[in-house]
């Protein structure tokens, strides 16, 4: 029978494991995924549609209006949930979404053709749009 090596069947402790430096905690590149889809779209009689999310959102089937602005420079359609229901400037949404909207198109200079205007910003309590 052979014989065993004395330094062979010995225990030998474990050396502690070297980490030369800590890790750095693990970063994600996180794209947000909205779940809504505001957008704002013209058209050729004159008029600004709302999409249903922003009707929910304002809550604008229960009455409530809304003020219309925008920006001269981007060209870009600006609205935000009137401050007094009783505001007569403000606009008044029908039950389909749509904004009777002339004058509108008159000061801003905004061509009234068929256009979406997707969401890009809040501003102040605005949501701003910028053309597609």
């Amino acid at each position: 029978m052979p014989r065993k090596d004395p330094q062979q069947s010995a225990i030998t402790p474990e050396q502690p494991a070297t980490n030369p430096q800590p890790s750095a905690e693990k970063r994600y590149n996180i794209v947000s995924i909205p779940l809504v889809r505001l957008y704002v779209a013209t058209d050729a009689q004159r008029r600004l549609r709302l999409s249903a999310d922003i009707i929910r959102m304002y809550r604008l089937d229960a009455g409530n209006r809304v003020e219309l602005g925008y920006t001269a420079d981007e060209r870009a359609i600006a609205i935000r949930l009137a401050r007094n229901s009783a505001d007569p400037t403000a606009a008044n949404v029908d039950q389909r979404g749509y904004i009777s909207a002339r004058r509108f198109y008159e000061k801003s200079q905004i061509a009234a053709e068929a256009r979406r205007y997707s969401f890009v910003a809040e501003q102040d309590g605005w949501l701003v749009f910028a053309a597609d």
